[in-house]
């Protein structure tokens, strides 16, 4: 059960870093797809966050984690 608790934590690590790196896009009116670089961002982290945390839980299922 360790294992998990660390996965998710360094999952969620690489979440907190991927999301603190906005601030650095300084743009007056880009766009990406019509959206806002703001939307179009949390977008993209939505479904980044999604494949971090999905892959976490079916490798710790996979291994026999409850």
């Amino acid at each position: 059960m360790n294992k998990y608790y660390l996965a998710m934590g360094i999952a969620f690590l690489i979440d907190i870093i991927i999301y603190s790196l906005y601030p650095v896009f300084n743009n007056t009116i880009p766009s990406i797809g019509g959206l806002t670089t703001f939307y179009s961002y949390q977008i993209i982290l939505l479904i980044v966050s999604t494949i971090l945390f999905a892959g976490v839980v079916l490798a710790v299922k996979e291994n026999g984690g409850r």
